[in-house]
């Protein structure tokens, strides 16, 4: 044959399959399979260039072809045909097309989606870059492990959404832990807000997360002296590890937790002071606290324990010996001591709170008072002020001893 006849049979028949690998209707797309001796065919739109269905064996599958930036994309859609039909997938294909005139990038999103970190990495590494207290450390990992981590721990942090965590908070509050709830919220706040700080997310999605909360009353509760005498007097009735770390509450003021894991190697008998570890306190720092007489009466007798002031399986048992199971036989006192007195509604910690009290009634300084209880001193005073106040605070205790004393005078 003619070279020329070649050339056009071959023209012709080029022209005729170009044709064929066109489509433009829902019945065009249905009927397409691969053409021959071929396992896999791109057909494409005829009026809408980059619009392509690869059509092999067994599937169908939409690809849209854009430019941006001067870079060719091609991105294929998640959904193939029949699952995502024609109608839709030219929808796709405009709003692509104008994302990429806008100079954005579909595909680029896809990647970075595909890449985005969890929100358990995004916890991860809150707990990796952020400095705090022992106590507070702890206390954040075991929210973020009850109750984060397995309700939105695999989620895309960039998927995250309000109604998520709305629906968290209300989780936790439905079980009657509405104070827990806001806790929870509060970190996952910060955590989202550490990790776009340090550019691990692009976008950080609620930087008002603390908004979602429930309203808590801040409580003010002070033992009166007629429930300190009650109280203390029926105390006699509890187990001597209930009995006197209550005891020691109201008369030193200090945490509960920081009470209940009382180190044996902590209490210097000669100079009758308690040394709290850093690792211990929930601010980090140490914290000496005197032993009045009263208080003294009740830790020296206890020294002859191995190790724990307050030894128990709780405190034995647990990495750190931070005594955690003490709470819930605190718990269980103060309700008995309830029905015993006829005084209830009140917490551990607002034993702390009439130890503060008292000592303010007293006369003690301000400054004082908080040093005694652990506080941080905030502003240049924390900074400058490395005084240690340990006499101040031996007198302050002293005061509170004394009043504790006259009131149990009283009651005899």
């Amino acid at each position: 044959m003619h070279p020329l006849h070649l050339f056009c049979t071959y023209f012709r028949q080029a022209v005729m399959t170009e044709s064929r690998k066109r489509f433009s209707t829902d019945r065009e797309v249905a009927s397409l399979s691969p053409l021959p001796g071929q396992k896999q065919t791109e057909f494409f739109h005829r009026y809408k260039p980059g619009l392509i269905l690869r059509v092999g064996l067994q599937r169908k599958v939409w690809v849209i072809v854009y430019t941006v930036d001067g870079k060719r994309r091609k991105y294929t859609l998640k959904k193939g045909y029949p699952d995502l039909g024609l109608a839709e997938a030219v929808k796709i294909y405009n709003e692509i097309k104008v994302k990429s005139v806008n100079g954005d990038d579909p595909l680029g999103d896809r990647i970075r989606q595909k890449t985005a970190p969890t929100i358990e990495e995004v916890m991860d590494h809150y707990f990796a870059e952020t400095s705090m207290a022992p106590r507070t450390r702890s206390e954040s990992l075991r929210i973020s492990n009850k109750d984060i981590l397995p309700v939105l721990g695999r989620k895309k942090a960039i998927e995250l959404t309000r109604q998520d965590v709305k629906a968290l908070h209300r989780g936790i509050v439905a079980r009657g832990a509405a104070v827990a709830a806001n806790r929870t919220v509060e970190l996952l706040r910060r955590a989202f807000n550490c990790a776009y700080s340090e550019e691990l997310i692009d976008t950080n999605p609620f930087p008002d997360l603390k908004k979602i909360q429930w309203v808590e009353s801040p409580r003010d509760r002070i033992l009166k002296d007629a429930e300190i005498r009650a109280i203390w007097t029926a105390l006699d009735q509890e187990s001597p590890n209930m009995r006197d770390i209550l005891r020691l509450l109201l008369l030193l003021g200090q945490r509960s937790m920081e009470t209940m894991s009382m180190a044996v190697d902590d209490i210097d008998p000669a100079r009758r002071e308690w040394t709290i570890p850093a690792v211990r306190t929930k601010t980090g720092k140490v914290n000496v606290v005197p032993l009045p007489d009263l208080a003294w009466s009740i830790i020296e007798p206890r020294l002859a324990n191995p190790r724990w002031v307050f030894p128990s399986v709780h405190n034995v048992t647990r990495v750190g010996a931070r005594g955690d199971g003490h709470s819930k036989s605190t718990k269980d006192a103060r309700r008995r001591l309830g029905k015993a007195t006829g005084f209830d509604n009140w917490t551990a910690h607002d034993l702390r709170r009439t130890c503060r009290t008292i000592m303010a009634r007293e006369g003690v300084p301000p400054h004082v008072a908080e040093q005694v209880l652990g506080h941080v001193q905030s502003g240049i005073e924390g900074v400058y002020d490395q005084h240690t106040y340990i006499h101040e605070k031996r007198q302050a205790l002293a005061k509170v001893e004394s009043v504790i004393r006259g009131l149990l005078a009283f009651s005899e």
